[in-house]
């Protein structure tokens, strides 16, 4: 009896692992470009690694993971010694290029203006450029 549950848990257990993973945000990646989503911006990084410097803190900060999760690069505030690079952090899911006071699907999203600025989605008042910190929502 025990030896069939042992066997039963360690199949339920192996399918689990092998169970294919959903993306890190919806869309069809591109077939005849491995690693494209549609939700991607002009100016998106490739290869962006989370925690990994970076220099693009005011415009075209997006990027992708190795796994194709969204990635932005900001700066952390506070760090000592100094260091005046930013790093790649988890974005928002990303939707895309949209237009500053613009509608927006979900609160916690993200996108990029047609000047490179990021956006965040503020509800009722849209697409407004900023990033959200440690203290809240900060204009750009």
């Amino acid at each position: 009896m025990i030896r069939e549950m042992l066997a039963a848990a360690a199949l339920g257990g192996a399918a689990l692992c092998a169970a294919p993973t959903a993306p890190a945000e919806p869309g069809p990646m591109y077939p005849d470009n491995p690693g494209r989503y549609a939700t991607d911006v002009p100016g998106m990084v490739y290869g962006a690694h989370l925690t990994a410097p970076c220099t693009n803190m005011d415009r075209f900060t997006f990027g992708r993971g190795p796994g194709g999760e969204a990635l932005q690069c900001r700066w952390i505030p506070n760090q000592w010694p100094p260091i005046y690079t930013g790093f790649w952090q988890t974005s928002y899911p990303l939707v895309g290029v949209r237009d500053i006071g613009s509608p927006c699907p979900q609160r916690q999203s993200a996108a990029q203006a047609p000047d490179g600025r990021p956006l965040v989605c503020m509800g009722g008042q849209g697409w407004q450029a900023g990033k959200f910190n440690g203290v809240g929502f900060t204009p750009m």
